[in-house]
């Protein structure tokens, strides 16, 4: 596991920092997205790492199974390929949109069950063109939480428990890496202000899933997210033994 820290600024008098740490690393995401696993229930690699974050957040509480919690993910998209005329990811800039969807979880949900609900409902907003139709109002409600904090749960300018990709990263560049003499580096951004609590930058590097966790420290410690990573790593392996037991 790895983690850095990156300095944002101040806001309302406490030392705002955006945290890294590493959902493990170089490990193959062959069986979360074989025939039998996202393939086969026509769901996307997003909504098992929203859906493992659920679970694992939910589990952190030692809350009773039959406790149920509602939380908000937000999945971003890139809307290069579906703007009028299209743009190629060779075009600089940034191009996401964001849908938001709720989800009420207890002890009892599974990591599959939940990963076809997660991303079920953001394929049916997606559909719906909700990350055009809704951004005005998404934009109206991120300022609304700015200029009034205490909107949000504890005043904590959190709009959502976590943000995805609906897509990962594809980087298979490490010879040129190598040859430049980088060993190791993330790719991800952070913003001042609102956000969700994890935001997962997901790249398959060389056929192995990478996960960058960034979120607002001292609002969450690195103890608390570390716990909460490898719980969702824990699920995650637990999910691929599961695909492998139904090969």
């Amino acid at each position: 596991m790895g983690s850095r820290e990156i300095e944002l600024g101040t806001s309302y008098n406490v030392e705002i920092i955006s945290s890294i740490t590493r959902l493990g690393a170089n490990w193959s995401p062959n069986k979360l997205c074989s025939s039998h696993g996202c393939k086969s229930r026509e769901i996307k690699l997003s909504g098992a790492l929203a859906a493992a974050g659920l679970i694992a957040v939910h589990a952190s509480k030692h809350l009773p199974d039959h406790q149920w919690e509602k939380y908000a993910v937000v999945t971003l998209l890139d809307c290069r390929s579906i703007l009028e005329p299209p743009l190629s990811s060779n075009n600089l800039g940034f191009y996401h949109s964001a849908i938001m969807n709720t989800h009420d979880i207890n002890g009892g949900n599974t990591l599959w069950e939940l990963a076809k609900r997660c991303y079920n409902a953001f394929a049916n907003a997606k559909n719906s063109n909700k990350h055009f139709t809704d951004m005005s109002d998404l934009n109206f409600l991120m300022c609304k939480a700015i200029e009034n904090p205490g909107l949000t749960p504890s005043s904590s300018m959190r709009t959502a428990f976590i943000s995805v990709f609906e897509d990962p990263v594809i980087d298979d560049s490490s010879e040129v890496h190598q040859e430049l003499g980088v060993e190791d580096y993330e790719g991800c951004a952070s913003v001042h202000g609102v956000g969700p609590s994890i935001a997962i930058f997901d790249t398959i590097r060389d056929g192995a899933l990478n996960c960058a966790c960034v979120y607002p420290s001292p609002l969450h410690s690195r103890e608390q997210m570390q716990d909460l990573m490898d719980r969702m790593k824990r699920i995650l392996v637990d999910g691929c033994d599961d695909v492998e037991s139904e090969s």
